[in-house]
């Protein structure tokens, strides 16, 4: 047996050769209950000694007695022998006997011979205490106990009083440990099994627990600690912890059994800390039994006092605002249907001010597909959109900013659209692209010329934003120099090719339609480059006015262009565009074209600004793409 071992382990590096333990029941007869450091033959041959070899001794020792013997080989044998009365519904009385064996030699020393002698008495009483047990066979060692100990699923062992020589109980021996008990440092059982209990555990003497252990034995009045505070004396500091303890007397010991609740209370404070850093909760409700449960975050997301009972699902709506109640209904039509989480989000009332709970949650079916549970998590994600709405707002600011001063820069660039010239009535509109800086490249210019005609352009700048608008003024302002010299549209064209073409900016293109409106005869001399071209509406027809396309601005040096001249009457419109107002990925030019003239002869009957609003309207401009458009009407 264990016990038997642990003293050859301890007397072994003395020259002790054999340990034995035996109990002598009310028969005479003995029986070995422990060996260690013998051979096999040796354990027969001790088997079978009859009672006389030791019932003197017996008579001697009715209580603890220690004696040194000499047997005939001159092997030296040290003898604890004691008398025990069971606490048995029967009174039994056994004999205890501890031995051990050193070969013949010289004499132990002193201090070694009674060191050997505490041991087998520390031995002797706690084998008694197995005795009391009563074990099958007396098979001190046998697999039950061990299994009834592993059973128990918290730390426990099983201990024995070691008693002074008036028979007080000085120290309780831990003979015994399940697979679970560790220490205050977490040590495995092997650390703790044959030590003494305030050799393991310090703190038990000042905490007043060895004391009341004393008392189970004595008393057999099971003893029960609930979680107290408890600290372990530990290389001159004391180390907290929180613990509960049991102890039952089982025959001369106890079965002791206690856990440390210090990792416990420290998981549900991190869980705790967790749910509260990131606005979390988790929730259950049984289908079955009814029982909802709440984690503290639920509680503190939903505004609900933490002293009162979660709420059960049918009570739920009413924490949500009414605008979403519909979402959250879909979401448990979806779930209860599905077998799928479902992940929404709701707006919770009342409170102080409303959150925003983004839940996620599952539904718990039986092997029969029963509906028996819903499994929640529950997140605030209000601080989340708070920021976004800020974030957009100030998006929102920065844009109309952005825009503000787009348009004063492009208000700059451009003349002022509209109002009258000799023989004209003018409307103009310019649509930056959704996506950049309301500037562009798109451009136009109706001025007055000292020769008495009106200077008419159009012009798209390839690009967008900045870089398309400086290119643009460039155009524009070569433009009014060159029409000032007299200058046809052809030659205009001509000129602001070269100004293209020579541009410090890599791959300028641009495209334009130039143009003289003489009031005297009502005439329009113009000409294109790679520009759409004008439409002239005339008695509620629309047609598009021809003239070779010409090669766009900075692709070549002699490009070509011409000049062709349309004669208008009263009452004539000319409409000039980009190709932001016809040109869509998702239709073909002559689809778009049609569409144009159609808008063109719906909307002749208006003034000229209505007349552009019908036409905008009706082609809804290109967002990718800069549009403008000049709309000339004819007067008597």
């Amino acid at each position: 047996m264990r016990l038997a071992q642990l003293l050859y382990d301890r007397v072994g590096p003395w020259g002790a050769t054999t340990v034995l333990l035996a109990i002598i029941d009310g028969e005479g007869g003995l029986r070995m209950s422990g060996v260690a450091g013998a051979p096999t033959q040796a354990v027969s041959d001790w088997s079978r000694i009859p009672l006389r070899c030791l019932f003197p001794l017996t008579r001697l020792a009715p209580k603890e007695r220690l004696l040194w013997l000499d047997d005939d080989s001159g092997d030296r044998i040290l003898i604890w022998v004691t008398t025990w009365h069971t606490s048995a519904p029967v009174d039994d009385t056994l004999v205890c006997v501890v031995t051990v064996t050193w070969p013949k030699g010289p004499a132990l020393e002193p201090a070694v011979a009674g060191r050997a002698a505490e041991l087998a008495g520390d031995t002797g009483r706690a084998l008694c205490g197995l005795a009391e047990l009563a074990l099958p066979g007396d098979e001190f060692a046998a697999p039950w106990l061990a299994a009834v100990l592993n059973a128990i699923p918290i730390p426990a062992a099983l201990v024995f009083p070691v008693r002074d020589k008036r028979l007080q109980v000085v120290e309780l021996r831990i003979e015994r440990c399940n697979t679970h008990a560790t220490d205050v440092l977490g040590r495995a059982p092997d650390h703790i099994t044959g030590r003494g209990l305030l050799t393991a555990f310090p703190g038990l003497a000042a905490a007043g627990i060895f004391g009341a252990f004393v008392g189970v034995l004595e008393t057999g009045v099971p003893f029960e600690q609930g979680p107290f505070a408890y600290e372990e004396p530990m290389s001159g500091v004391r180390y907290p912890a929180v613990m509960s303890l049991r102890a039952q007397r089982v025959g001369g010991g106890l079965l002791v059994s206690w856990q440390f609740h210090d990792e416990q209370a420290r998981m549900a404070g991190r869980i705790d800390d967790a749910e509260r850093l990131v606005g979390l909760g988790w929730a259950e409700w049984n289908l079955v039994t009814g029982e909802t449960t709440w984690s503290r975050g639920v509680y503190d997301i939903l505004s609900v006092d933490p002293e009162s009972d979660p709420l059960p699902l049918d009570a739920l709506p009413r924490y949500v605002h009414e605008d979403d109640r519909p979402a959250a209904a879909e979401a448990t039509r979806t779930l209860a249907a599905g077998t799928e989480t479902v992940t929404f989000e709701v707006r919770t009332v009342p409170a102080a001010r409303i959150r925003h709970a983004r839940i996620t949650a599952e539904l718990v079916r039986d092997s029969l597909g029963n509906m028996i549970a819903v499994h929640g998590v529950v997140q605030d994600v209000s601080a989340t959109r708070r920021i976004e709405a800020a974030l957009e707002a100030s998006r929102q600011e920065a844009e109309r900013q952005r825009q503000h001063r787009a348009e004063e820069l492009q208000l700059a660039l451009l003349p002022k659209p509209g109002g009258r010239l000799p023989g004209l009535r003018i409307a103009v509109r310019y649509r930056p692209a959704e996506d950049c800086a309301r500037v562009g490249g798109d451009w136009f210019e109706a001025a007055p010329l000292p020769d008495g005609r009106i200077l008419i352009a159009i012009g798209d700048v390839s690009g967008h934003g900045l870089r398309a608008a400086a290119s643009m003024a460039r155009l524009r302002n070569a433009l009014l120099g060159i029409a000032h010299t007299g200058a046809d549209a052809a030659g205009i064209l001509d000129c602001l090719n070269l100004v293209t073409l020579n541009s410090q900016e890599s791959a300028v293109m641009a495209t334009s339609v130039v143009g003289h409106f003489d009031p005297g005869n009502r005439t329009l001399a113009w000409a294109r480059g790679g520009h759409p071209p004008p439409v002239l509406v005339r008695d509620g027809r629309a047609r598009e006015l021809r003239n070779a396309e010409g090669t766009s601005l900075g692709a070549v040096t002699e490009a070509g262009y011409r000049v062709v001249t349309t004669r208008l009457r009263p009452g004539d419109r000319v409409i000039l565009y980009t190709d932001g107002l016809v040109e869509r990925r998702d239709a073909p030019w002559s689809r778009r074209m049609a569409l144009l003239r159609d808008a063109a002869r719906r909307g002749a009957a208006g003034d000229p600004e209505e007349h552009l609003d019908t036409l905008l309207s009706a082609l809804d401009t290109n967002p990718e793409d800069d549009t403008c458009v000049i709309l000339l009407h004819v007067e008597d």
